[in-house]
């Protein structure tokens, strides 16, 4: 099993080491009542660094969504947690 994940591995951008991988996660973009959250990111983890971060390719799609947000607004409910 470990073999098949390993295979999946890709370049990272940051320490030039084959031990990175794409995972999906969600993404707040805004504060206070201009926030949206997007679920399924793909962002680049590395298992070498440590670092994780986004395709430039990415970065514009959540800019697209962003901008499309302001104009159609959705709503759903999601609960909050304090750290306490």
């Amino acid at each position: 099993m470990r073999e098949t994940k390993e295979k999946n591995l890709i370049l990272c951008d940051n320490c030039g080491v084959k031990a990175a991988r794409e995972i999906k996660r969600p993404q707040v973009l805004g504060r206070g009542a201009k926030m949206i959250v997007v679920d399924n990111v793909p962002v680049i983890a590395c298992k070498n660094c440590g670092e994780n971060y986004m395709t430039s390719k990415t970065m514009h799609k959540l800019d697209d969504i962003r901008i499309k947000q302001k104009k159609e607004k959705s709503e759903r409910k999601i609960a909050v947690a304090e750290f306490a």
